[in-house]
């Protein structure tokens, strides 16, 4: 049985569509897990449009070292 475990978390669908796209792209399969679905309530209010970024527990060291890359490239801290 697969097992999905928390990689990180982003606010917003955009972010999370992004690092959804650059995981894939990096053959490591991701879920989405919102709060409140953004089609309720599309807007950042005490973290209801926080996204979780889910990974299969056996991808996640590979997920953790693919987000530290993708940070880098985007200017922001590992």
């Amino acid at each position: 049985m697969e097992k999905w475990v928390k990689l990180t978390s982003v606010w917003g669908e955009a972010q999370a569509q992004l690092l959804k796209g650059f995981l894939e792209g990096e053959d490591i399969p991701v879920r989405l897990r919102y709060h409140v679905p953004p089609s309720v309530y599309p807007v950042t209010v005490d973290g209801l449009a926080e996204v979780q970024i889910l990974v299969l527990e056996e991808d996640l060291l590979r997920a953790q070292e693919a987000l530290a890359a993708y940070r880098v490239e985007e200017g922001g801290e590992a």
